[in-house]
């Protein structure tokens, strides 16, 4: 049976609509997500990086790491129909937040090398390690382990990783060229970067939800098969 008729992706990004309203997971995002994404903001609004802007930006990326995390975490519990102590989890995410931030930077350059050499194998890249994370998180692995795990984790099922990606990017896109042109017209400054910062939260938080969603479901086909 083919990966098309076993997944359906706009069902998981309803479904993680669904669960975003969980308020173990509106906590995180409005806690460690949100924090990151504004430290990640507030120090990248000049054209050129700077090491005071690369600093803010990495810790930025840290916090909001930890959200991540625990986001995956609360939704595998929920999967599996365990109570949720987003303490306890926070808890258990936190001492391996550092090796994560050294995965994701790991891979966002081996990605950005990719696509600025040739395009495709970037792109390529970002797709056969798209749940990198959720195998670091949830399977315990290295960072070396995780990215070649999540590279053999995703055959077989590469296109339903690629329609995720190609709906992420046009979220994103319409946040970017849309909503945010919108709330600068109608708005100070001020209050625009500020709901342009809740909305992105929101967005990731809620792709974090997809993108576990759909390697839980992954992860229970291959189980079965």
């Amino acid at each position: 049976m083919g990966e098309n008729s076993k997944i359906s992706i706009l069902q998981i990004l309803k479904e993680s609509l669904r669960k975003f309203k969980n308020m173990e997971i509106l906590i995180v995002t409005m806690t460690f997500i949100l924090v990151g994404t504004f430290v990640s903001t507030i120090c990248s609004a000049g054209d050129n990086l700077t090491i005071k802007e690369f600093v803010f930006d990495v810790l930025g990326d840290f916090i909001s790491l930890i959200g991540y995390m625990t986001i995956i975490k609360i939704v595998e519990k929920k999967y599996k129909k365990e109570e949720v102590y987003v303490k306890n989890i926070i808890k258990e995410v936190i001492p391996r937040s550092f090796p994560a931030l050294v995965l994701y930077l790991t891979v966002v350059i081996l990605t950005l090398i990719g696509t600025l050499l040739v395009i495709i194998p970037g792109v390529l890249f970002c797709i056969f390690t798209a749940f990198y994370l959720q195998v670091f998180t949830l399977d315990n692995n290295g960072i070396i382990d995780s990215i070649g795990n999540s590279i053999s984790f995703s055959e077989g099922f590469r296109g339903c990783i690629f329609k995720m990606s190609i709906i992420e990017i046009i979220i994103y896109l319409i946040n970017d060229y849309t909503i945010l042109w919108l709330l600068t017209h109608l708005f100070n400054s001020t209050i625009s970067s500020g709901v342009g910062i809740i909305i992105s939260s929101v967005i990731t938080s809620i792709m974090t939800i997809g993108y576990t969603s759909l390697y839980l479901k992954i992860r229970e086909i291959k189980t079965i098969e």
